[in-house]
């Protein structure tokens, strides 16, 4: 308050040498004169002292404002220097007071290039210069020294303003502690470089034939190369992050031999070194894969996670298992032929059986279709002598009929000799199984019994890689007995999936007794219910070795007046 009364005190004096004026010029003026200034002087005081008041006023925001701004400046959360052109401190705010360690009152009217080593002075002598010849000081770093002898990295920026008061320029100076700064962009530096070393190893790793992946402690997928995305059928991203033991390990509960496992990852925390299970995929496949897993262990020897390394031994164990299922057939054909050796009489008494049915079968066989011929041949003279030639087509047709008979129970005895002494070679090709079988079809209308069709249907692609004329066999027997012993329809469907194809044969006839199924497939075995019947009792028996032959298994279902229902399914190699 001592400002304002001292501008009180001089406003005081004027007006007192006002009035001791103006009193000598008041002599001789009258009363009414006097009271109108005296009136004039009264309002005169009185706008005086709202002009005061005013004053006052003005002077308090003044006070207030030069108190935010002093705040403003000392609170800012960047340092902030005045520094004349001979880099002397001038002023200095609290935040960079607090960057250097030091009171503000020990620092002002000291060098700033006390608290940086000599090296950085120069520099900044020489930015100074160069900052009061431009009125610009560019944003340049400094290494600077806290009181406690710990440096750090300063960011400065700034301009050159005057100052009336002092009549020389000041660079006004921004003062920011950048060290975490630096350090944040030396560690993202660092990062991207470990970005890159990532990337150039995930390519290495995609390259390799054997699937990799990194899993962290709670089991999760890190990463994992291409060779695990196509096993999976998934792409990286749809597999990261997610659990590897329970989304895509899909044995470890039913594998006796992985029983504990899932009870060490509770437990310990830990993955096995091996072990093998089942890998599922994103289409239900299931893959019998090797594991190898080393555990990733930080200098404290804490777990960080665990890289895991793993082979496809899904075709090796089948290989194996066809070994042990070879060993095993050679054993049992050890044991079959041990016991052949003890059953040398039975079997002779059987061949001399079975001999003795095929003369049997032959002779009926064989004497049906050729007193038909003589018959027939006997008529058609008969009518050749009379000139009746319309009557001789009939004849003509069973002739032909009764040879093709006669060449189907041959080619049959000619197959089975065949495919007992192991002459018959594969001849694998590719060819549209849907029209081979529509031209198998048309072929055997003519043997259709009336009102009786052939109804045919495929699923799947028609393609298929198989011996064609051992499959030709396949459905000239079975659908020609379909055929044989019903008087309905006879229904084909062929399917072809993945790398199988699947042939079903249904008919409603009159089926096969439940006591006669267990010889179905022998030779020249027919079931009692088709005595009456023409047949060899060949056509089954071929068409089991023509099935085992391609790899393949015929089964079937019967009952008796119901029909059968033959189900064939045959592998194929699709290159």
């Amino acid at each position: 308050m001592a400002p304002e009364k001292s501008i009180y005190d001089q406003l005081r004096k004027k007006a007192e040498a006002r009035v001791t004026k103006t009193l000598g010029l008041l002599k001789g003026i009258t009363l009414d004169k006097a009271k109108t200034l005296l009136h004039e002087l009264e309002v005169h005081q009185i706008e005086l002292e709202m002009q005061n008041e005013e004053l006052r006023e003005a002077q308090h925001r003044l006070e207030v404002i030069r108190d935010q701004y002093t705040d403003l400046f000392d609170f800012a959360p960047v340092g902030y220097l005045i520094l004349d052109n001979k880099g002397v401190i001038v002023n200095i705010n609290l935040t960079a007071c607090d960057l250097l360690g030091i009171e503000r009152a020990l620092i002002k009217g000291k060098p700033l290039s006390a608290y940086m080593s000599s090296g950085e002075s120069k520099i900044l002598f020489l930015k100074l210069q160069e900052a009061f010849k431009t009125g610009r000081l560019d944003g340049f770093e400094l290494e600077m020294k806290h009181k406690n002898k710990a440096t750090f990295t300063a960011l400065l920026q700034g301009v050159i303003t005057s100052n009336t008061n002092l009549k020389e320029d000041l660079c006004r100076i921004s003062f920011q502690d950048v060290t975490t700064i630096k350090e944040a962009e030396v560690i993202l530096e660092q990062h991207e470089a470990l970005q890159k070393e990532k990337e150039k190893i995930q390519q290495y790793l995609d390259l390799a034939p054997v699937v990799f992946l990194l899993i962290d402690t709670n089991n999760k997928v890190e990463m994992i190369n291409q060779k695990g995305c196509d096993l999976i059928d998934c792409t990286s991203q749809e597999i990261i992050g997610r659990s590897w033991f329970q989304d895509f390990i899909c044995d470890l509960n039913t594998n006796p031999s992985n029983t504990n496992i899932l009870n060490n990852l509770e437990e310990e925390k830990s993955v096995p070194t091996n072990f093998e299970s089942k890998l599922r995929s994103k289409t239900g496949e299931m893959l019998i894969m090797s594991w190898t897993n080393v555990a990733l262990l930080d200098k404290n020897g804490i777990l960080l996670g665990t890289l895991v390394a793993g082979e496809n031994i899904t075709e090796r164990k089948k290989a194996e298992l066809r070994k042990e299922r070879y060993t095993q057939d050679l054993e049992d054909i050890v044991e079959q032929r041990t016991q052949k050796l003890t059953e040398a009489l039975h079997n002779e008494k059987m061949v001399n059986e079975m001999k003795t049915a095929f003369v049997s079968m032959a002779s009926h066989e064989f004497r049906t279709p050729l007193t038909s011929v003589l018959s027939s041949t006997i008529l058609i003279e008969k009518y050749n002598d009379l000139k009746q030639y319309p009557k001789q087509k009939r004849h003509i047709e069973r002739i032909k009929g009764a040879v093709g008979q006669l060449t189907s129970i041959l080619e049959d005895f000619l197959s089975m000799d065949k495919l007992e002494r192991g002459i018959i070679t594969i001849n694998e090709e590719a060819f549209d199984l849907k029209i081979f079988t529509e031209d198998i079809l048309k072929e055997l209308e003519f043997s259709l019994k009336e009102n009786q069709y052939l109804n045919y249907h495929h699923i799947g692609s028609s393609m298929v890689v198989l011996d064609r004329k051992i499959l030709r066999n396949i459905f000239l027997n079975l659908i020609t007995n379909a055929i044989k012993y019903s008087d309905v329809n006879v229904l084909i469907h062929t399917k072809v999936k993945n790398n199988t194809v699947q042939i079903s044969f249904i008919d409603k006839g009159i089926g096969i007794p439940e006591e006669d199924q267990k010889n179905l497939f022998s030779k020249f075995f027919r079931a009692k219910n088709v005595a009456n019947i023409q047949g060899t009792g060949l056509g089954l028996s071929i068409v089991k070795h023509y099935v085992d032959l391609l790899e393949g298994t015929i089964i079937f279902e019967s009952k008796l007046k119901e029909g059968s229902k033959f189900y064939i399914t045959l592998p194929q190699k699709m290159e």
